[in-house]
């Protein structure tokens, strides 16, 4: 439920009110002011639009909209549980003007995008995670990645055009802080967190797939319907942006190219699914339309040029990952190559697993690419000895490896374990 304040001219109220009426209106009020007469209107959000449609030739009608949640109370008392259980989602008119009003100053962008540089940076410096949270948190790109796609929606090009700036600004701002920062810092080698961060899976879609969705339903759903805080979704946006900043900026200081190139794919790819799903959940869910109350000025082919380009720009860099392989899905193939040892390994007599990992490095080798497995067995066959066993496993995964045509090189470090006690009879 919102409330709405219609200021109108001398003897206009009641017919304001009465259109209210039409539109379930409820505790309405008309009161006489010394210049024209103020009217107060409760209303259910979806009717806030049709509403301020329907009052449209009043043109010198002064409206304020309430954008928060008011609780109405009006006979019969007994009714008092249903009455306040409104929780159906904003307007489209709230929506967009909530929108922009969310897009803030520049000043404010610019420092917040280095504060969140700066979090990344200390975080890869440091191998600390918990700081990468952290600068997700303070990093502003949520802001222009929704409003981008409530342009879209909308439809219009200078909005879409003005939140891909911010966007952009945003993110140039974090890039710069961390490479002056590793510059000054002499930094010449990445860390093992960004080594983490730089290897792309082939599910990464399902991130800015989800951020998106989230943000612009967040956006759209009341403030006492939605289960998550704005901050929250704005962290899963940011998660999909921030790191990448980072990996850029501090990579382009000693000059790894593998990393430059997958943090370029997670911010083009990221931002690309982000602005295909939001647009498209605030088109369907929110109503977001080119013929919106007091935003009608909207052109439909704006909506449809920005989702063809989005699409277009998914496709592209799907094709890119999927025809550069292992380059950009080696976090996937190393769970593949996990799975294709835990599964070789089973079939051993004698031979117990303990622990098996695989990891791709960042690529130090210009001529191979080494994935370094690391397994932990216990050996039970009394026919092989340790060595005998190691020989025989490299082996047997090094062609089951090789046979599925990863175009990985697997590098083996296989420690056999010692138990001092008796060993358990199977």
């Amino acid at each position: 439920m919102r409330r709405l304040t219609i200021r109108v001219k001398e003897g206009q109220g009641e017919e304001i009110r009465k259109i209210a009426e039409e539109h379930q209106g409820k505790n309405l009020m008309v009161q006489s002011m010394a210049e024209g007469e103020l009217v107060t209107v409760h209303l259910n959000n979806q009717l806030v639009s049709k509403f301020i449609d329907s009052i449209g030739q009043y043109e010198d009608a002064e409206i304020n909209l309430i954008p928060r949640g008011v609780i109405t109370l009006y006979p019969p008392k007994g009714s008092a549980p249903d009455q306040v259980t409104d929780v159906s989602n904003r307007s489209p008119i709230e929506i967009f003007l909530g929108g922009l009003q969310s897009v803030g100053s520049k000043t404010g962008l610019i420092i917040y995008s280095i504060a969140g540089g700066i979090l990344v940076w200390v975080g890869f410096y440091t191998n600390t995670s918990y700081l990468l949270v952290a600068a997700m948190l303070v990093s502003p790109f949520a802001g222009p990645a929704m409003n981008a796609a409530l342009g879209a929606a909308a439809g219009k090009m200078g909005l879409l055009r003005q939140s891909l700036q911010r966007y952009f600004m945003a993110i140039g701002a974090a890039i710069l802080t961390t490479y002056l920062i590793s510059l000054v810092m002499n930094h010449q080698h990445a860390t093992t967190l960004m080594v983490s961060v730089s290897h792309i899976s082939v599910v990464t879609f399902l991130l800015p797939l989800a951020a998106g969705v989230a943000g612009a339903v967040n956006l759209i759903q009341s403030e006492r319907d939605s289960l998550v805080s704005g901050a929250a979704v704005g962290m899963l946006v940011a998660a999909s942006l921030a790191p990448p900043t980072g990996l850029i900026g501090m990579s382009l200081n000693f000059g790894n190219w593998q990393l430059i190139r997958s943090g370029v794919f997670l911010l083009i790819f990221q931002l690309a699914v982000i602005q295909l799903s939001a647009a498209t959940v605030f088109r369907l869910l929110g109503n977001v339309t080119v013929k919106g109350v007091r935003f009608a000025t909207g052109k439909e082919y704006v909506f449809k040029l920005s989702l063809g380009l989005s699409a277009v720009v998914i496709a592209g860099m799907l094709y890119w990952q999927f025809s550069n392989q292992p380059a950009l899905q080696k976090a996937s193939l190393s769970t593949r190559i996990t799975e294709v040892m835990r599964s070789e390994l089973n079939k051993l007599e004698g031979i117990e697993t303990i622990e098996v990992s695989a990891r791709f490095t960042r690529g130090t080798l210009p001529d191979l690419n080494p994935v370094i497995c690391e397994l932990y067995l216990y050996n039970r066959n009394d026919s092989l000895t340790d060595e005998q066993a190691k020989q025989l496993i490299q082996d047997i995964l090094y062609k089951r490896i090789k046979a599925k045509n990863w175009k990985a090189d697997p590098m083996f470090n296989i420690t056999m374990l010692d138990y001092q006690g008796k060993p358990a009879k199977k």
